[in-house]
């Protein structure tokens, strides 16, 4: 059954910000699965539930149902990225990995939970725009539920994740004076001040690094304006840089990480003007829903020797399934489930994280069965 299921949504278009198919399709495999409530909430995240016939904890279930897109059909396989098919054990398609293929296996697994050994409520979330801004619809879902422990479905090889760092999208803007490209001298090119202010950066930027990972800073674009620049001496020049964010940090330490560099060279060269910040959100999921906030994400990680995790771990090993525990490199909607809001969160998913956003991006179906019983097994963890 999972595997149709999956095959299912890998061929349901689901790019971010367009999720309205995926949402239908969904609400008809819940309805067919049996789920007890079925609802789409305000930001267009849909969420079912299975309630147990005995009061107990809730468990929050979450996989995002947005995918990044997959314009270069002509380097797929089949050149249709949204036709899923099954090769050498593998599943092929948009999002197989990333993160459809654990979003069926929670169906499966969660749908067939006896409701009699069930104490409380099991909830399963498709939260949308987790691509652009991860963590941020998911807080209608968690405000509305407020669970006990929250399950995220992304890829962990089925390892048990406690942890990710964070990120920052910084923007450094550097200012100059538009002059001729004939008369450079009565101009200030701000492009030579970005250089200055980069080469800095690289030279003098030291990393932390803690069970999590290193806070490494990335330039990841860099334009000018006036843009396309026609004999005019460029009088803005603006970078962006993504920064992983460890345990420790504060949004605000993680700009003067930087600034600390920046300010010796302002002091130094007088007409050396430059703004930090970090970039914005500007988006509307498919429901009109806004997502304005800076473009930071927290870092999260709960205590291995905790008792929820020991509770896993103990139900794992009587399930026969294996229990290891791991950390996400990238991040995912953990950032606000566990990092703002400080619920319980732990990471379990079939497929491998270099296996997202891939052209002839699959799943391996063997992981895919094993994590049917996985997210069973983790729907009585609390009862």
């Amino acid at each position: 059954m999972v595997k149709e299921i999956l095959t299912k949504l890998i061929n349901t278009k689901s790019y971010t910000g367009d999720e309205s198919n995926i949402v239908t399709t969904i609400k008809a495999i819940m309805e067919e699965l049996c789920f007890d409530e079925i609802i789409v909430d305000i930001a267009g995240n849909i969420i079912g539930a299975i309630h147990g016939n005995h009061d107990g904890a809730t468990i929050l279930f979450d996989g995002h149902i947005d995918t990044v897109e997959a314009e270069n059909i002509f380097e797929w396989h089949n050149h249709n990225p949204f036709d899923a098919y099954e090769k050498d054990g593998k599943i092929f398609g948009r999002g197989a990995s990333d993160m459809k293929g654990a979003f069926a296996a929670m169906l499966v697994g969660l749908s067939s939970v006896d409701r009699n050994k069930l104490k409380g409520s099991i909830y399963l979330s498709g939260t949308v725009n987790e691509e652009v801004a991860e963590g941020y619809t998911i807080r209608e879902v968690t405000n509305r539920l407020k669970p006990d422990l929250v399950v995220i479905g992304e890829a962990t090889e089925l390892k048990i994740n406690i942890g990710q760092r964070g990120r920052g999208e910084i923007s450094l803007t550097t200012y100059g004076r538009s002059a001729h490209s004939s008369n450079p001298d009565i101009g200030i090119n701000a492009v030579y001040k970005m250089n200055k202010a980069i080469s800095a950066i690289i030279n003098q930027y030291k990393p932390g690094k803690d069970v999590l990972g290193k806070g490494i800073l990335v330039l990841t674009d860099i334009i000018s304006s006036p843009y396309p620049g026609e004999s005019v001496i460029p009088r803005t020049c603006q970078a962006t840089f993504d920064r992983r964010v460890i345990l420790n940090e504060t949004k605000e330490s993680v700009l003067e990480s930087i600034s600390d560099i920046l300010e010796p060279i302002r002091i130094e060269d007088v007409e050396f003007e430059y703004k930090l910040e970090y970039a914005k959100n500007d988006y509307v999921t498919y429901k009109d829903y806004k997502i304005e906030k800076d473009k930071f994400y927290a870092p999260w990680k709960i205590n291995k020797k905790s008792e929820v995790l020991t509770k896993i771990s103990n139900s794992f090993k009587n399930a026969g399934l294996e229990y290891k525990t791991g950390y996400y490199s990238f991040c995912t909607n953990g950032s606000s489930t566990c990092g703002i809001d400080g619920y319980k969160t732990i990471g379990y998913g079939p497929g491998r994280e270099v296996e997202a956003h891939i052209t002839n991006e699959f799943i391996e179906v063997e992981q895919l069965m094993e994590a049917v019983k996985g997210y069973q097994t983790l729907a009585y963890v609390l009862s």
